[in-house]
């Protein structure tokens, strides 16, 4: 087992200087043979004590510095020069020194780029083909340019042909162009044509451009025999006979036609076909009225004319039989279940047809009576209904109307019976809730309807002063607010009633319970909290606040109006005790306020206002020294550092090796470091600490 290690003397204070850089490394960029970048600043600072002499070097003949020296604090310009460097990463060194300070070096970079590509025109496609037929245009096609090169492409577009046009003469990278053909002024041949693509810098690209236009055919013709078509029939007898249509070609390559029709009337099968051919020609009578109806046929055909061929159709006056109308065609009855019968209904009867119409009446249901049962000739008849013992519900019957040569007629009647009204409320009950002497609690709606028959007239009293209903009547379903007063009422619990009356249906009654609640009181201690910290150091230390409700329990929230403070917890119920936290992270030196809120239903909201100084701070370093251990085993020390003297916790450092000295930083000014130093060996045994030294920092 390793034995341990005596503890080194006491550590001496060094005050010597160090030599501090921003950045750590530069970086520049240019292109070949172009200027050179912009300068960069390199600053040097004095980390340690003592006066700084420095002086500055560089490695590169493309790197200079100015200026080479200096004392304390200060700045190095940097300068590289492109030259006649060819592309690629260059790599130097700036190397700073000073009397009893270590050297530093200072990594630079300088990448020279290649330079820029010319332009070169990219065209696609390479060549263009047209083809069209006398007096009509090709399609359009489109021409695709790019740039495969470097740089920016600024290109113009001309053609040599006048029957060629381009939509685009010039343009800037990558676009394209549209060409169209006009055959207008051209004859059946073979035409060519150039497009030449130019740009500045870019070698010109020439395309070539053919067009074949071929001579027009012959277009096909329609040829129809006859050229009219002529129908008759008797009204309500079969159909005329049909006829036919002969179709030809009379005139050149092959005619594919089709045939329609604009009347309903009129049909023509087959609808289409190719070459000569027969079309038959149908004409359908159906309810068609007497006199003369015109329609037309028409046969068309791609590339020829349109043909129309007349038809007409004389449709004869048949012998006129008697017919039943009847007015109105339904009839409907209402009544209350027990109640007296719905008055009196005419049905009036007329011949819209021919002859003499003779006709006669029936009823299919117990509770329908028609009088007269018959008669000639226009007439009405009276329709009664008897409510009798009819149950609530709709009850059906019909009329039948006959004569004799003439279709029947039926007229349905209906006869509605309703049950008594019968008052529906919704909700069968009310509660509200109001603190004392606080506002009325929001009104609340009682919907009412009729649940049975008839109609319901209904009427809302009430029983107690402190409750009110609007409207106090109404007929059918309705609503009615309900609303309560507060005023003087002393916290507890009312009951009250609103009962619903209407005629000819039972009375029902609502329960409405109020109540009233003590009003709660916010009291918070201490009502205001001032924090202090310095810039970058920890937070200052949580302070509380003691929430206390009186007048009642009731949930409260809690909130703050700042992203540096925060509370916890943020809600609650009765009493309790409230953190507040100052976040100093990211705050500037200077006083800043807010305000923590705490608030509860029904209570007013209180606060406590919350003050946070931020001082500025204020760091130094101290050079700590010792005697070197010399037993075998030492593996290095352990340095620790207090702001009272014996109150060390974790090590500040621990340093391998036989180091003799350590530069303890970020001591903040206004305050007295103790700082006590151990070894350790390679097994872990720490020896007992030094003699404890101090440092005050001003």
């Amino acid at each position: 087992m390793a034995q341990l290690i005596s503890p080194p003397s006491a550590p001496a204070v060094s005050t010597n200087p160090a030599i501090g850089t921003s950045p750590t490394s530069l970086s520049f960029t240019a292109q070949q043979g172009s200027s050179n970048p912009s300068t960069q600043t390199l600053n040097i600072s004095n980390t340690g004590g003592g006066t700084l002499s420095w002086s500055a070097s560089d490695s590169m003949a493309w790197l200079s510095l100015s200026p080479a020296s200096g004392t304390g604090a200060g700045a190095v310009t940097l300068s590289v020069t492109t030259g006649a460097l060819t592309a690629g990463s260059y790599t130097g060194t700036v190397i700073l020194s000073a009397t009893g300070a270590s050297s530093v070096t200072v990594p630079v970079t300088f990448t020279v780029t290649a330079a820029p590509l010319a332009p070169a025109i990219g065209a696609s496609p390479a060549s263009f083909s047209f083809t069209a037929q006398v007096g009509s245009n090709p399609a359009t096609q489109t021409l695709t340019i790019s740039n495969t090169g470097g740089g920016t492409l600024n290109w113009t577009a001309s053609d040599n042909a006048p029957w060629l046009t381009l939509s685009t003469a010039s343009g800037t990278g990558n676009s394209p162009t549209t060409l169209t053909v006009n055959t207008a002024a051209l004859t059946a041949g073979s035409h060519n044509a150039l497009i030449t693509l130019s740009a500045p810098g870019a070698t010109s690209v020439t395309l070539p451009v053919a067009l074949t236009v071929t001579a027009a055919p012959v277009p096909p013709a329609i040829g129809v025999s006859p050229i009219s078509l002529s129908f008759t029939a008797q009204q309500g007898g079969a159909n005329p006979a049909t006829q036919a249509l002969a179709i030809s070609n009379t005139g050149g390559g092959t005619l594919t036609w089709t045939a329609s029709d604009d009347a309903a009337w009129l049909s023509v099968s087959p609808a289409s076909g190719t070459g000569n051919g027969p079309a038959t020609v149908t004409a359908i009578l159906g309810t068609l009225a007497t006199g003369t109806h015109t329609g037309t046929i028409t046969l068309s055909a791609t590339g020829a004319s349109s043909v129309s061929i007349p038809v007409s159709l004389t449709v004869t006056a048949a012998p006129v039989p008697p017919a039943i109308g009847a007015s109105p065609t339904s009839l409907t009855f209402a009544a209350t279940q027990g109640g007296a019968n719905p008055a009196n209904q005419t049905l009036t009867i007329s011949n819209t047809g021919g002859g003499t119409l003779n006709w006669s009446v029936s009823d299919s249901a117990a509770w329908l009576t028609a009088s007269p049962t018959s008669g000639a000739g226009n007439g009405s008849v009276t329709l009664t209904v008897a409510t009798g013992t009819l149950t609530a519900g709709s009850h059906t019957g019909t009329v039948t109307i006959a004569a004799t040569g003439a279709t029947s007629v039926t007229i349905p009647v209906t006869f509605a019976v309703t049950a008594p009204p019968a008052i529906g409320m919704s909700p069968s009950s009310l509660s509200f809730t109001a603190q004392q002497g606080g506002g009325n609690p929001a009104a609340q709606t009682l919907n009412i309807s009729n649940t049975g028959g008839g109609t319901l007239s209904w009427s809302a009293s009430l029983d107690t002063t402190w409750l009110a209903a609007t409207p106090s009547s109404a007929t059918g379903n309705g609503t009615v607010s309900i609303r309560v007063t507060t005023g003087t009422l002393t916290a507890g619990s009312y009951t009250g009633t609103i009962t619903l009356s209407a005629t000819g249906a039972s009375n029902r009654t609502v329960p409405v319970t109020f109540t009233v609640t003590a009003a709660p009181i916010i009291n918070l201690n201490p009502t205001s909290l001032s924090y202090a910290a310095t810039q970058g150091a920890s937070n200052p230390a949580n302070q509380t606040v003691t929430l206390t409700m009186t007048g009642g329990a009731t949930n409260w929230t809690v909130s703050d109006s700042v992203s540096w403070l925060s509370v916890t917890p943020t809600s609650g119920s009765g009493s309790s005790t409230v953190t507040s936290n100052a976040n100093t992270a990211g705050l500037a030196a200077g006083t800043y306020t807010g305000t923590i809120t705490v608030s509860a239903t029904g209570a007013l909201s209180k606060t406590v206002t919350v003050t946070l100084t931020i001082n500025a701070p204020t760091t130094s370093s101290v050079t700590l020294t010792w005697a070197a251990n010399t037993e075998s085993d030492l593996a290095g020390y352990k340095v620790y550092r207090a702001t009272s003297s014996g109150a060390y916790g974790a090590p500040l450092v621990t340093l391998t090796g036989n180091i003799t000295s350590y530069v303890a930083t970020g001591l903040q000014s206004g305050t007295t470091y103790f700082f006590v130093v151990t070894s350790y060996d390679s097994a872990g045994n720490e020896s007992a600490r030094s003699t404890e030294v101090s440092k005050s920092i001003f």
